[in-house]
């Protein structure tokens, strides 16, 4: 009796080890298996709301379902990091769509892959107190400009659409450190500038006018996108597919849950601020299309609209002329394109 009971516990014994060990086996990290590529980005700017898709996809574990091992960069504007890309230094990059045109056209070997921020931003940003309220009350004011600065370039555009007579307006050179404070402080009348972040800064310290939109008299050009350099194209297709099928992923989830992407963005960057985060992420979607992408996935581009880019680019910057939208912008690497 005493041998029966012996063997019995014996047999149940080996029997849960056989489990255990198996299980353990399951749960070993493949000897096989492939190791993350390692995927840099360098972002246009400092991390924000627009940038929600990305962090969250990292965070979900989005990027390395597609074998990725991504790191996320803080830029400090379009012209650096398009530099950066375009020498090397990252594997992918965010700027403004209508710089990276630019920088084309001078024969940096760039395209851009994905559009993100593609209502135009820019905007005239005034103090409630400043008796600023439509565009002909910019005469007589002044105006702080960032010399070189996107939106200073394409003020000058819709002071042309709204007939501002510019020699009415002083024009006082700042930069981007002093751009808030100069405004803040009564030196400047107005800064051409992002509604958002820029405006919900200076909001939070003062009250501002309703920003007026560049956009809204005609004056769009595409913004933030992301980018590659046209070797990466051809050497890492797999690579751009797999990293904006996660990235578009990520958006999902930020439009279902605006405040996982706040979080994601927040738990990556201490330095972030989660309030203005989160009145950038309440503003988000309508800078994300135009009238023309309307309906369309993330990241999608109406040909339209890399036309009116490359046109006022023309017009207002300078740009060479013969610029194609081919020549700045593919789709082939969104998710459903072919």
């Amino acid at each position: 009796m005493r041998s029966f009971s012996f063997n019995r516990h014996f047999h149940r014994r080996f029997i849960l080890g056989c489990l255990t060990a198996a299980i353990a086996f399951v749960h070993m990290p493949s000897i096989d298996a492939a190791p993350l590529e390692k995927v840099s980005v360098r972002l246009d700017w400092l991390p924000g709301a627009d940038h929600a898709a990305l962090f969250l996809a990292k965070e979900k574990g989005f990027y390395e379902e597609q074998g990725l091992d991504v790191e996320i960069l803080s830029g400090q504007g379009s012209v650096p990091t398009l530099q950066l890309v375009a020498s090397g230094n990252q594997t992918i990059g965010l700027a403004s769509l209508s710089a990276l045109a630019l920088a084309e056209s001078k024969g940096a070997p760039v395209i851009g892959i994905a559009g993100i921020m593609q209502r135009a931003p820019e905007s005239v940003i005034s103090l409630k107190t400043s008796g600023i309220s439509k565009p002909s009350d910019l005469e007589g004011k002044k105006f702080g400009a960032v010399p070189g600065d996107q939106a200073q370039r394409l003020f000058d555009a819709y002071a042309e659409v709204n007939k501002i007579d510019m020699s009415k307006i002083k024009k006082i050179s700042l930069n981007y450190a002093s751009m808030y404070s100069s405004l803040l402080n009564g030196d400047v009348d107005f800064i051409a500038a992002w509604a958002v972040p820029d405006g919900t800064k200076v909001n939070k310290v003062k009250p501002i006018n309703p920003p007026m939109m560049f956009s809204d008299s005609g004056i769009n050009t595409l913004g933030t996108g992301i980018f590659v350099t046209k070797d990466t194209l051809e050497k890492k297709a797999d690579v751009l597919k797999r990293f904006m099928t996660a990235t578009e992923k990520g958006a999902d989830a930020v439009e279902k849950d605006p405040a996982a992407g706040v979080a994601a963005v927040h738990a990556a960057n201490a330095e972030t601020d989660p309030e203005i985060l989160a009145i950038e992420m309440k503003e988000l979607p309508r800078f994300l299309h135009t009238d023309n992408s309307a309906g369309k996935p993330y990241g999608w581009v109406a040909e339209k609209d890399l036309v009116q880019t490359i046109s006022i680019q023309e017009k207002y910057f300078g740009m060479r002329e013969g610029v194609k939208p081919g020549d700045i912008f593919t789709s082939k690497f969104l998710p459903g394109a072919e």
